[in-house]
């Protein structure tokens, strides 16, 4: 049985990280309660999760891959085996890059959406290895004395 572990990575906004799953070809599901998670066997897990992506769309023997919403942030649950494994939809669990992956998509779905809602927008995105540089250009205000 794979243990499933809570990734330190963070995700503030459900639509960006749904769309972002989606951009990685999955079809993940909103619960508004936490469901339980389902092991590779079909074994109902302890942990719960708000937004699940099924095992069937990772690999064969894979997980589901979880997200629970701890009221501020989402939290990453992925199992042990689906994190060190393989490629997604090799059939081998989703790999050490995944979360790299989901994040970049992440972060190119949210910072332009909170950059226009400050009046903004990104002007260039530079990823190099796993830093991610994000320019935005802001309005600027005249303040007169």
């Amino acid at each position: 049985m794979s243990h499933f572990s809570k990734i330190a990575v963070k995700f503030k906004d459900q639509s960006c990280l749904v769309e972002a799953l989606q951009r990685l070809g999955f079809y993940p599901q909103v619960h508004e309660q936490p469901v339980n998670l389902y092991g590779w066997r079909g074994d109902k897990r302890e942990e719960v999760a708000h937004i699940v992506v099924p095992r069937n769309q990772i690999s064969r023997v894979s997980n589901d891959l979880g997200f629970w919403f701890n009221g501020t942030d989402y939290e990453c649950l992925i199992s042990d085996y689906d994190r060190h494994n393989g490629q997604a939809l090799s059939g081998f669990g989703l790999g050490t890059q995944f979360i790299l992956k989901l994040q970049l998509h992440y972060i190119n779905l949210y910072l332009p959406k909170i950059a226009s809602q400050i009046g903004g927008e990104v002007v260039e995105t530079t990823t190099i290895g796993s830093f991610t540089t994000v320019r935005v250009s802001l309005p600027t205000q005249t303040i007169r004395r």
